[in-house]
């Protein structure tokens, strides 16, 4: 469950929780909301200790927000940003809910994979993209794993939510919420960059569907910074 504090006066705080409740809402993310209004009781006791993972404040007119977790713990890493108050949703979206350090509270579901007694199930997250090997399926994952099915990619297809997930080309369909860049190429078709750093092609005769899914999904695809032109 993603542990969040929120820092600032009555009024603040009722802003930043209604714009915050709208996200964590809507990608299904397990949280819990605390408020906190005195400023030196935070200084002294809530920004260094460990019972609250994400804490967002109004300071100085902006939003500034706070990420704490831990990369093999005791290690401590703390990630640092700053929004416009109040917040939108497109800041929200691309800074808190598409942040790396977040992965593990964004859980839109899973993929189950079994075959020879052996199952696993593989976060939707954790999926860059899916790719059609003659009757099998071979998931690309994000740490650069694969993980092969035997169903060919039609019926895998229509396994997942494809709410998250859309073609790009023949045989190929990309995890719409792990992409970090959109190059173009040439005519004929563009080049997707994962999060991982992957690279797969988009298809230009499937451009506009891609679009429309990748909207769908995410929401800002108008104001996507990385979509190189």
């Amino acid at each position: 469950m993603l542990k969040i504090l929120l820092s600032g006066n009555a009024e603040e705080r009722k802003i930043l929780e209604e714009v915050l409740l709208l996200s964590l809402n809507e990608y299904k993310i397990s949280f819990n909301i605390s408020n906190l209004s005195d400023p030196e009781k935070f200084k002294r006791s809530c920004l260094f200790n460990d019972d609250y993972n994400l804490i967002v404040m109004c300071l100085d007119g902006s939003t500034k927000y706070i990420f704490k977790g831990y990369s093999g713990s005791p290690l401590l890493y703390v990630v640092t940003g700053i929004m416009s108050f109040p917040p939108t949703a497109e800041e929200i979206d691309e800074k808190l809910i598409r942040n790396r350090e977040l992965a593990s509270f964004f859980s839109p579901g899973e993929y189950t994979v079994t075959h020879h007694g052996y199952t696993r199930k593989i976060p939707y997250e954790d999926i860059d993209y899916i790719r059609s090997d003659n009757k099998k399926t071979v998931l690309h994952l994000s740490n650069g794993e694969t993980e092969t099915v035997s169903k060919n990619i039609g019926k895998v297809a229509s396994e997942i939510n494809r709410e998250y997930f859309a073609k790009s080309s023949p045989g190929l369909i990309v995890n719409t919420r792990n992409i970090y860049r959109i190059h173009n190429s040439s005519r004929d078709y563009k080049i997707i960059e994962l999060k991982s750093g992957a690279k797969v092609e988009l298809n230009s005769i499937y451009f506009e569907k891609f679009r429309d899914a990748y909207s769908l999904s995410v929401s800002r695809l108008a104001s996507l910074k990385v979509l190189d032109e």
